[in-house]
């Protein structure tokens, strides 16, 4: 995890309060509402708040990632949930848990979605999985997220490695 500055801190807060709000205030609108807030919000806090090139990014992907869940919890159709995963995935990831979340989101999006061709989800899980075991063995979150995925594949029957033919 990479170590930032006090004052860094509390942009952060900043930034992370004004999500939370920004989900509140918008829970019964659509997600094309939704998204709309989320990217004024964004130019807003990239204008006015964030200061440094990382904290620019980590708001990017925090909005990224926000818009993607909306989407997941609005359950948009394939152009416009692939519209954010695609966006997500251009942004990186800050750590193996975010990369988790946005792999199982979209597993459990296909699984609503049987019409759609899962493969890519299932590549994006195996890369998960890799990710987390490249953690410390020893290591709790390592354990949890492993558990969590294995779970996962057995509700989704996505299971590792098993990429069907389409």
């Amino acid at each position: 995890m990479r170590k930032v500055s006090d004052s860094s801190e509390r942009r952060f807060a900043e930034v992370a309060r004004a999500l939370e709000q920004t989900l509140v205030a918008s829970f019964d609108e659509s997600f094309d509402a939704l998204e709309s807030r989320f990217k004024a919000l964004e130019r807003h806090l990239l204008r006015s708040v964030v200061v440094t090139a990382y904290e620019r990014q980590e708001v990017r992907r925090r909005i990224a990632e926000a818009i993607f869940t909306e989407a997941y919890g609005h359950d948009c159709p394939w152009p416009v949930f692939e519209r954010t995963l695609r966006r997500i995935h251009h942004l990186g990831y800050s750590n193996v848990e975010r990369r988790y979340h946005v792999a199982c989101l979209y597993a459990r999006w296909c699984q609503r979605h049987p019409q759609h061709d899962n493969r890519e989800a299932r590549r994006i899980l195996d890369e998960t999985e890799r990710s987390i075991r490249r953690l410390p063995h020893g290591n709790s979150l390592r354990k949890w997220l492993l558990s969590s995925l294995s779970e996962l594949r057995v509700q989704t029957g996505f299971q590792a490695g098993a990429t069907p033919h389409r």
